[in-house]
């Protein structure tokens, strides 16, 4: 048999409707992708891209 304590259980989370849980988390993801939007590309990939227009693209295109 478990023994809880009540410091060992966690409180009820207020009351908030779903359209405020929805709301938040939508502004935290739009925040996290304008951020990765600003960071620079990095160099590998890059370099990856300038192979693939060299060659013509994908390599499973045949000619």
């Amino acid at each position: 048999m478990l023994n809880y304590s009540e410091k060992s259980l966690k409180k009820a989370p207020p009351n908030t409707s779903e359209s405020d849980v929805h709301s938040r988390i939508s502004n935290q993801l739009q925040t996290y992708y304008n951020e990765v939007l600003t960071q620079p590309l990095p160099r590998r990939f890059e370099d990856l891209l300038k192979k693939l227009d060299e060659n013509g693209g994908s390599e499973g295109e045949t000619r």
